[in-house]
């Protein structure tokens, strides 16, 4: 079975707050801090984001095949902290990234 593995980063912001990791669509896990989750999913195609607050990162679009495993990390990028990533663009305030 395909498995989509997300880490959140020692990252310095929202110490206290954790990042919600959505795919296609439904919450599947909240991470802490250093934090790591495996989810298992179905073969094909996957959309992932990642969500704090009112900010979330780009869609990363994925392709799995039947026993491919991916492994994605999430940080709340320093550019969060800036007006632009708060209330102009939203959705740019989190990274989230194939490692």
């Amino acid at each position: 079975m395909p498995r989509i593995i997300v880490r959140r980063a020692l990252d310095t912001g929202g110490l206290l707050r954790r990042i919600a990791i959505e795919i296609d669509g439904k919450v599947v896990a909240r991470l802490n801090r250093g934090a790591v989750q495996s989810v298992d999913v179905t073969p094909g195609r996957h959309v992932v984001r990642a969500h704090l607050d009112w900010q979330s990162s780009a869609p990363v679009d994925l392709h799995l095949a039947d026993t491919e495993t991916i492994a994605l990390e999430t940080a709340l990028a320093e550019r969060s902290m800036r007006f632009t990533a708060t209330v102009l663009q939203p959705g740019s305030g989190l990274d989230l990234q194939a490692v």
